[in-house]
């Protein structure tokens, strides 16, 4: 019976201490859920049909946000012909968002609309102001708004 006992005990003693290693669980990695959300975009300004005369700052303001976080956006704006190239001005630039945010208040005045561009006078009438948003994981998302260009 003692000969017994001696062979139990160390036998136990391996299982319980086996069995309690890192709190008796097995490491299991972390479920990753990718973010296939994509970010919204609400424009306050420039509002539809706004008009913007020719050689004045175009006024930009507008709420980003993301559930995770936001990347960068940019700022579109060509002539409104439905899918035709044209040669007319058009504007196009992108900004970094700070890392870490999830919402975003743009609010800014240097998007300059000329009287002329190479040497040619900027034509008058519509303009898609297309705004893109891009997260951090690459979901995009877009909103337009028309502006009407006078003099």
């Amino acid at each position: 019976m003692k000969n017994l006992l001696k062979w139990i005990m160390p036998v136990l003693l391996v299982l319980f201490v086996v069995s309690c290693k890192k709190g008796g669980t097995t490491d299991v990695p972390p479920v990753v859920v990718p973010d296939t959300t994509k970010p919204t975009i609400s424009i306050v300004d420039p509002t539809a049909n706004k008009i913007i005369t020719l050689g004045t700052a175009m006024h930009l303001q507008m709420d980003l946000s993301d559930n995770v976080e936001l990347k960068s956006y940019k700022v579109t704006i060509a002539k409104s012909l439905k899918g035709v190239t044209t040669s007319d001005w058009a504007y196009s630039n992108t900004w970094a968002i700070p890392a870490g945010k999830k919402a975003l208040a743009v609010n800014h005045n240097e998007i300059l609309v000329p009287l002329t561009f190479t040497g040619n006078q900027v034509t008058l009438g519509n303009y898609d102001v297309l705004i893109t948003c891009e997260d951090l994981a690459g979901n995009s998302a877009t909103a337009t708004s028309v502006v009407v260009f006078s003099k």
